[in-house]
């Protein structure tokens, strides 16, 4: 268990555990905190981010990114009633940087016990598992010494007529999980504005708007099947804004590893920027409707402009 450092007094003559032994906290919030009857370590690991906050005069945010309740509750230790347990916390801090259509541009997470980091650009769910198992051990079960043993087998001579046991029902087989394409597998190739099958990122007032988007699934590994059921949705996302402008949406079947292209023609679009944003659902071969997809995934495209200007095909500068 933890030993507590010598206790320091707050102006009420209280006395207090040293909270500055948690990353985030300065004499001045210790002394707060003391001041408003939070002396101990578990005291405040009991506390919710925004009842510190009342107390201590800085954002609820700010507590919950530090993890101020996870770091006293390492430092208080275990309850004296539950000192011989095996039980214990592994404290994780995980963070995401979200574009403004809410994909995944970066992930960063921080083991609070041995302030072990990492951190990778995108959503990578895989190497997220790999990161909280490695700290996450999983024993084997441990068998009581006082456990029963295996029952032992049964004999019968000729002369004894075994007792008959019902039977069982045959367990059914479960049916197997819908496969599920790794997140990285999904690749976008393009995402453009085109007139006449070209690449064209003018637009006139009052012309319709027809985007192609080329996609591929990369298998990570080989697949039991090689189609899949594919939606896309693209629109035209207000540079600088929020507005999301429907052009169209699109459905079919995507071959693994072959490259998929398909058109939306959508109406015509106000005066102004717009940076195309597609989102695209994977889904079993053949699936029913209503059935949830196996991947979903956000995507930025080119920018186009709308305007009375030349036509060209040179992209928009951000």
């Amino acid at each position: 268990m933890p030993q507590r450092d010598d206790p320091k007094p707050s102006r009420t003559g209280q006395t207090g555990d040293d909270f500055q032994k948690i990353a985030g906290i300065g004499s001045t919030l210790a002394q707060r905190l003391w001041n408003a009857g939070i002396l101990t370590y578990d005291d405040l690991a009991r506390r919710s981010p925004e009842e510190i906050a009342t107390v201590a005069g800085i954002s609820a945010e700010r507590i919950a990114s530090q993890n101020w309740t996870g770091q006293a509750r390492e430092l208080a230790g275990p309850p004296p009633e539950a000192a011989d347990s095996r039980q214990h916390y592994a404290a994780f801090h995980v963070e995401f940087l979200l574009e403004s259509d809410n994909r995944v541009r970066r992930t960063k997470v921080r083991h609070h016990q041995t302030d072990v980091r990492d951190a990778w650009a995108g959503w990578d769910e895989e190497r997220l598992l790999t990161f909280l198992r490695g700290r996450i051990p999983l024993p084997a079960a441990e068998v009581p010494a006082d456990a029963p043993g295996p029952e032992p087998a049964h004999t019968h001579t000729p002369d004894q007529t075994p007792a008959s046991v019902p039977a069982r029902p045959a367990r059914r087989p479960s049916p197997p999980a819908p496969e599920r394409p790794p997140s990285w597998s999904l690749s976008i190739e393009e995402l453009a504005p085109i007139r006449d099958g070209q690449r064209s990122y003018t637009r006139d007032p009052g012309e319709p708007n027809s985007v192609r988007l080329t996609m591929r699934i990369d298998p990570a590994g080989p697949l039991s099947r090689d189609t899949f059921d594919y939606s896309a949705t693209i629109a035209a996302r207000t540079f600088g804004g929020r507005d999301r402008l429907p052009l169209g949406t699109a459905q079919g079947t995507i071959r693994v590893s072959d490259a998929l292209s398909i058109e939306v023609t959508g109406p015509a679009l106000p005066v102004g920027q717009y940076r195309l944003a597609a989102t695209v659902e994977i889904y079993s071969a053949g699936h029913s409707p209503g059935e949830p997809p196996l991947h979903s995934q956000g995507i930025s495209g080119d920018l186009m402009r709308v305007a009375n200007a030349p036509r060209d095909s040179a992209p928009a500068v951000a």
